[in-house]
């Protein structure tokens, strides 16, 4: 049964299609929930409550007597304004034709297969911007934008840079607490103690913020490593399990308490068509368990047409067909110069590293 135009273009049902597409940016190398959106914010801006906790104990006091006032403090409100991308293509006067065509139901399913081809094909670059933004976090601990809003592999020539403030006690050789590098030796060295280094930063990690390492995201280089080290080595000898996740190329998960993460393989390709690596081969990223405590992934929300070449009487009138979207939105409109589809689609969103301690971005050999 054919379509009207208005069914086929109406804006939530392209935004129905714009997110059923799978990225061209690898997107399954992080646990699902590092890509679940927490929680939606009006427009571009919000706010999250920054909260620092306290190690301190209560006062002994004694029995009966008045309560001791306590401050507590480290609470605050952060705001942040989110990443938004807008950007529209246009289809072809014969798709517009074919879906015009009420009276041919194969020649209208030719234009709608058309149109959810390209869309699909659009749907890739917001994908692959959230996907490679969330790389880019835990990477670097910041994303870097150009003057020309391309995402950049590092903080060379950024105009723009979203940076949350991991401390450099935090990165490379993770002198955490002050008191010297947790890695203190290259773990390309065969007697090197990784076991008892990555101890250590389970310890330094509850200490400096009390959220337990649990996910440990790696380059190219790690596994090797692990199989050419000699305490490693007799540990997944030791294990079944471990062995067959060895055997697999892998590193095993559960091995020194931890779950693996290959991430060599995040990538994206920047305006030049160059592919462009997130994690050294060298790098391990170190997190706790994804939760809103200290990681959130908020959409913002953008005015979307649900009604395409509808005439209202005044502006409270237009304002009918008009309908608010979170995160990605997508909508299309017949134009008269040229005779065409424009299709306009976008995302606002941010990845927010809300406790900028709780992540370890770790570079464990060939380091100066």
């Amino acid at each position: 049964m054919a379509k009207t135009l208005q069914q086929i273009l109406g804006g939530r049902n392209l935004t129905g299609v714009i997110q059923g597409v799978a990225g061209g940016v690898p997107d399954d190398l992080l646990p699902e929930g590092f890509m679940a959106a927490t929680r939606t914010v009006e427009g571009e801006y919000g706010t999250y409550v920054k909260v620092e906790g306290t190690r301190k104990t209560a006062r002994l006091a004694q029995y009966g007597s008045p309560s001791q006032q306590r401050v507590l403090k480290g609470v605050s409100e952060v705001s942040i304004k989110l990443i938004h991308t807008v950007e529209s293509i246009y289809h072809k006067p014969p798709v517009l034709m074919n879906l015009s065509n009420f009276q041919n139901d194969q020649k209208q399913r030719l234009g709608e297969e058309e149109i959810a081809r390209q869309t699909g094909d659009f749907n890739r670059l917001f994908t692959n911007l959230r996907t490679a933004a969330l790389y880019s976090l835990l990477a670097q601990g910041a994303v870097y934008f150009d003057a020309d809003g391309n995402l950049l592999p590092d903080s060379t020539g950024a105009h723009v840079t979203v940076d949350f403030g991991v401390p450099s006690g935090n990165k490379d050789q993770l002198d955490v607490l002050g008191d010297g590098a947790i890695i203190g030796a290259s773990w390309a060295t065969a007697g090197t103690a990784i076991h008892t280094q990555v101890a250590a930063l389970k310890k330094a990690a509850r200490k400096l913020t009390g959220y337990p390492v649990k996910h440990a995201f790696h380059g190219a280089n790690i596994l090797d490593h692990f199989l050419g080290n000699t305490k490693l080595k007799e540990l997944i000898n030791n294990n079944r399990s471990f062995q067959e996740g060895a055997a697999s190329g892998e590193i095993p998960n559960g091995l020194l308490g931890l779950q693996w993460h290959p991430v060599d393989e995040a990538f994206y390709v920047d305006q030049d068509d160059t592919a462009q690596d997130f994690f050294d081969a060298d790098a391990i990223v170190f997190t706790p368990e994804p939760s809103p405590d200290w990681y959130e992934l908020i959409e913002g929300t953008y005015p979307v047409p649900t009604d395409v070449g509808s005439v209202s009487q005044d502006g409270a009138g237009a304002l009918g067909g008009v309908s608010t979207e979170a995160g990605m939105f997508s909508y299309a409109v017949v134009t008269a110069d040229p005779v065409a589809i424009k299709h306009v689609a976008g995302d606002t969103f941010l990845p927010v590293l809300k406790v900028p301690k709780a992540i370890f971005i770790a570079k464990v050999a060939n380091y100066s």
